[in-house]
């Protein structure tokens, strides 16, 4: 890598994690796709034009990447380009003269009540460590959060008593989510029994390892698999199943999507709706089972 595009990387990286607030894994993300653009023969300096991406990406769909590995392909461009033209070091954003490939959005997967009501019972509530998985799996569900917010609860912003805990989600974007009369009960349970586990430099996290050590997104999904995989009928859920689930079951309960945008933290509603889908094609399900005109 030339000693130019290195410096110009290294204070994009900054930029994202320092003054954007991105998460390590996406900030990893953007240094990997742009580090393997440079490495193709491209370059983020003089050379950073519309062709050299161009024929990047051509190539890479050629390999059998998929729209969507595509789409983000373009969007790191994009965000890449628009950052050179703000700091001075490129007059014109090239980047925007790409276009991204069309995507067909699937519909997020999520569980029923009584599915998720089996993973919940799946867990051994009689040891802390079931406890502790199920107040888990109880936050991912009753609050509709992210395995990695779930991860980086504070101890000091749960509320057991006003039944709220305060997330910080992506881009740094706070809120306080109300929690369950359930989840608060399991919540309430293991912060009891939290302070066995408790050692020198605790982390402050709501959820540690039996040793002490802050659980990370990748225990959360393990602790999530295992409920799974004693409860058949929810068979292939993830963390983000459970949000997927909490979203869906709100706005079918007649919530409103704002509201939902907001308990999500979602930073705009586009995203938030493709949730409106679900219950549409549950309303579609309904009409054609009980509607005379609805049969054939």
């Amino acid at each position: 890598m030339q000693e130019e595009d290195r410096l110009i990387l290294q204070s994009f990286q900054d930029e994202l994690r320092y003054g954007r607030g991105l998460s390590p894994h996406t900030v990893k993300a953007y240094v990997s796709q742009i580090t393997d653009f440079i490495d193709d023969g491209g370059s983020i300096g003089n050379g950073f034009g519309v062709t050299p991406m161009r024929e990047y990406l051509m190539k890479r769909s050629s390999a059998g990447l998929s729209p969507r590995t595509i789409a983000r392909m373009v969007s790191c461009f994009h965000t890449l380009s628009r950052w050179l033209v703000e700091t001075g070091r490129s007059d014109i954003d090239h980047a925007q003269l790409l276009q991204p490939p069309r995507i067909h959005r699937s519909l997020p997967g999520f569980l029923g009540v009584n599915e998720v009501k089996s993973v919940l019972n799946a867990y051994d509530v009689s040891l802390p460590k079931g406890i502790r998985d199920r107040a888990i799996v109880e936050l991912l569900y009753g609050a509709g959060l992210r395995a990695a917010e779930v991860a980086s609860l504070l101890l000091s912003d749960t509320s057991i008593s006003n039944r709220t805990v305060k997330v910080m989600g992506k881009g740094k974007r706070e809120r306080i989510v109300p929690i369950p009369v359930g989840t608060s009960e399991y919540l309430a349970k293991w912060v009891q029994i939290r302070k066995q586990f408790s050692c020198k430099g605790d982390s402050g996290t709501l959820f540690v390892s039996i040793r002490g050590r802050k659980l990370d997104p990748r225990d959360i999904r393990r602790i999530v698999s295992a409920g799974v995989d004693k409860a058949a009928r929810a068979a292939g859920a993830t963390p983000h199943t459970f949000r997927h689930s909490f979203a869906t079951h709100l706005l079918n309960g007649g919530a409103d999507i704002r509201t939902v945008q907001e308990l999500l933290g979602h930073a705009g509603i586009g995203t938030t709706q493709i949730y409106t889908h679900l219950t549409t094609e549950k309303l579609k399900g309904v009409y054609l089972k009980s509607h005379p005109r609805g049969k054939k």
